[in-house]
């Protein structure tokens, strides 16, 4: 990855890039784009990633070139600056860890948020 380094700043042409290269190794990798619309209080959004299969054993990964980007938010409390601090900026991994590490910051987020709100309220310190 440190190849492509400068091209890290524009993700389309990181992500390009990268997946050329792993064509050219004989990987089965591809762009991936999926797109949302706002509902229900989630507001809409994209995401793109690298999907690698394996030919010799099916197995796939996926690469994100802005990886711990993805999970900025604006009012982070301590306990999810701790968390978001050993997010590897570029992820290359298999769904089943992703999951888990999604999983993991998803609950960090929603606890920020929560401490946030009671802050606001009055009711706590919010630094937790």
């Amino acid at each position: 990855m440190e190849v492509f380094q400068s091209t890290r700043s524009n993700k389309q042409i990181f992500h390009r890039n990268v997946m050329l290269f792993l064509q050219n190794l004989g990987y089965n990798a591809a762009i991936c784009k999926t797109k949302w619309e706002s509902s229900g209080g989630l507001t809409s959004g994209n995401y793109e990633f690298i999907d690698v299969v394996r030919s010799d054993s099916g197995t796939r990964y996926f690469i994100d070139g802005n990886f711990s980007g993805e999970f900025d938010i604006a009012r982070e409390t301590k306990h999810f600056r701790r968390i978001w601090q050993h997010l590897p900026a570029v992820y290359v991994g298999k769904s089943e860890d992703l999951k888990q590490i999604v999983k993991l910051l998803s609950d960090a987020t929603r606890l920020s948020l929560k401490r946030i709100r009671l802050v606001a309220d009055g009711g706590g310190d919010g630094g937790g």
